[in-house]
């Protein structure tokens, strides 16, 4: 099996992201049991830019975030759509869905992953900037991993003030 080098040696591991199916009872007991505390739950609307297995795959997520030490907890519960995320659920359950990783160069580095053999099976492009891409588990040990590109909200509300 090879073994997958990022070129950016920023690489840092942002969050560990585990899908479920009622978010409140996830909190409840992820809470109770490892004291973990959440921020407010957000729930986002992402649009057809997201792109899973080739097409166009807008779906509405609930999502926080909870630290346990330096790395974040990230909790989704799909509310409306098909996408990375439902599929999983079909297939497996609730459970560990990908690792997360923070990029300096998103571009580059899918780039990179690709050259050795990683399959991207779902990214979101807004503006003309990557945010993130999801690879296939085939090459990575049976483990989804997540390239997210560092602070994406500031490079997007930049290109938007230059009228891209």
């Amino acid at each position: 099996m090879a073994t997958l080098k990022l070129g950016s040696a920023k690489l840092k591991l942002d969050h560990l992201a585990v899908v479920v199916k009622d978010m409140d009872k996830a909190l409840a007991f992820y809470s109770k049991a490892f004291g973990i505390k959440f921020e407010e739950v957000q729930q986002h609307d992402l649009p057809p830019d997201v792109i899973y297995k080739g097409k166009p795959s807008p779906y509405t997520m609930k999502v926080t975030f909870g630290k346990i030490g330096p790395v974040r907890l990230e909790m989704v519960q799909v509310v409306k759509g098909d996408c990375i995320y439902t599929d999983f659920l079909k297939q497996y359950g609730e459970g560990l869905h990908h690792l997360g990783f923070e990029v300096d160069d998103l571009d580059k580095e899918v780039a990179n992953a690709k050259s050795q053999g990683l399959k991207m099976i779902c990214h979101l492009k807004i503006v003309g900037i990557m945010a993130f891409a999801h690879f296939d588990a085939a090459k990575t040990n049976g483990v989804r991993i997540e390239l997210v590109q560092k602070d994406v909200r500031d490079k997007i509300m930049k290109k938007l003030a230059e009228g891209g």
